[in-house]
């Protein structure tokens, strides 16, 4: 077995700490291309799994019927910062609905950018659920709720048809059944499932490629690719990585991050799904692995100013240190 990825955090030329990230590579079957660690382990996709629970969306008819643009299927495979545009978007789609900020059930919390937070805050406006993360994903489930005639209240709940309804087709293409794995509450209060790596990057294999898919799924599968390559910053926005990758790859992938260090990817063009999970949950080290993950598997951005670390400022702007992958 290969090893996980090592990734190393400096600090003025000195090794401060390691991460260390377990990944996998598949094709659209689940045959391993690459491997880096104990990748058959359970793991909470968390937010990376939204662009697979976006499916029935498109599936049902809910996004035609209701004309959804490319910003709205991008928001509703989003983890959005709250920044004005992203909330713009959920107030427009929520009004399209005819609902109210109160009927998302994905909980409040200020905006994950800080300068947005600052000008909520500076103008006397509080936060409330449209400025949610998950708030993009949530108009998501009520459109599906509202399209289907179910009632829409307590989506959120396993038992829910809404999420009876998602987890089975992200099971679908994953190639497992989500039900038969130990499931928890994330944090939009959405049921997740613990779920095998592997099956998360086929999952984005099949999703990037249309392959293995039932009949008519791999149109929409494209559907929500095209919005989440056209539309990079309304799936994350500044300053995110996600955002940024798909702005230096263009096309070439889409990609989706979730909390305690996983990340997801499909690469049409070589029919390949990546899975990754940083083993201490942390963030930064899953931004670098991906990265790295990329150039190794091929893919060259059109972006020449991209780079395969990230640099750390410090409050004055100062340089003072890197996140790369470790020197063997």
């Amino acid at each position: 077995m290969q090893a996980p990825i090592n990734i190393e955090v400096t600090r003025g030329g000195y090794v401060e700490s390691f991460h260390q990230v377990i990944a996998v590579v598949t094709d659209s079957q689940g045959k391993h291309v690459r491997k880096w660690g104990q990748v058959e382990q359970l793991v909470f996709p968390r937010s990376t799994a939204k662009p697979l629970q976006a499916m029935p969306l498109v599936l049902s008819g809910a996004a035609e019927s209701l004309a959804l643009n490319q910003r709205q299927l991008a928001m509703a495979c989003s983890s959005h910062n709250g920044e004005h545009q992203h909330a713009q978007v959920v107030e427009d789609w929520l009004q399209q609905l005819h609902l109210k900020h109160t009927d998302l059930e994905c909980g409040k919390h200020w905006p994950m950018y800080e300068p947005a937070t600052l000008k909520l805050a500076t103008s006397g406006q509080q936060a409330c659920s449209m400025h949610n993360n998950c708030s993009g994903k949530h108009c998501g489930f009520l459109s599906l709720a509202m399209h289907r005639g179910v009632a829409h209240q307590g989506y959120v709940h396993a038992d829910h048809a809404i999420q009876q309804e998602v987890n089975q087709t992200m099971g679908q293409i994953m190639g497992i059944n989500v039900f038969d794995h130990p499931m928890g509450i994330d944090g939009c209060s959405i049921p997740t499932y613990a779920l095998p790596l592997t099956a998360l990057a086929m999952g984005f294999a099949r999703f990037g490629s249309g392959d293995q898919l039932p009949e008519g799924w791999a149109g929409a599968a494209k559907t929500l690719y095209q919005a989440m390559v056209s539309e990079p910053f309304y799936v994350a926005g500044s300053q995110r990585h996600c955002t940024r990758v798909m702005q230096a790859y263009g096309d070439q992938v889409a990609c989706k991050t979730g909390a305690e260090g996983v990340f997801g990817a499909a690469v049409p063009s070589l029919g390949y799904g990546i899975a990754i999970k940083a083993l201490d949950g942390n963030t930064r080290a899953a931004d670098v692995a991906l990265n790295y993950i990329l150039n190794a598997i091929g893919l060259i951005p059109v972006d020449d100013s991209f780079k395969q670390h990230l640099d750390l400022y410090n409050r004055n702007n100062t340089l003072v240190g890197q996140v790369r992958l470790a020197a063997t």
